[in-house]
């Protein structure tokens, strides 16, 4: 009888569950959306950019109604499942960006450096863990 394969018994307890899902104090997830909502703002997708671009139009504008519209769950896709990380890259790593875009990647470098300073002070300033 062959010897199981390695890689699957590695993987045989895993589970396909994003690492934010995966903690028993999520919170519960909101019913639907049903029928008619007005806003100032829809963002559609509740992933990493989705929910940034929410958190920053309601500090430049408190009094703005934004509605964010996921239609999973919060933090369900590949926001969900990185864990976490976050680069400052906006090129997917320098040597991308110096191929495709080596007129501009000065100033993608500069911005990804000032998206990632500014995620890190949001994250201070509401006391994310």
């Amino acid at each position: 009888m062959p010897a199981a394969d390695p890689l699957a018994r590695s993987f045989a307890d895993a589970r396909p569950v994003s690492f934010w899902l995966d903690d028993p104090a999520r919170p519960e997830p909101l019913e639907p959306l049903r029928g008619d909502l007005r806003s100032d703002l829809a963002i559609v997708g509740a992933g990493f950019t989705g929910l940034w671009a929410a958190i920053e139009a309601k500090e430049r504008d408190p009094g703005r109604e934004v509605v964010v519209l996921e239609g999973g769950c919060v933090g369900w896709g590949a926001s969900g499942r990185n864990g976490g990380f976050v680069s400052s890259s906006l090129t997917h790593g320098l040597e991308n960006g110096l191929h495709r875009f080596p007129e501009g990647i000065e100033a993608l470098e500069r911005q990804g450096v000032a998206n990632f300073d500014e995620l890190l002070a949001a994250i201070e300033r509401y006391g994310i863990a």
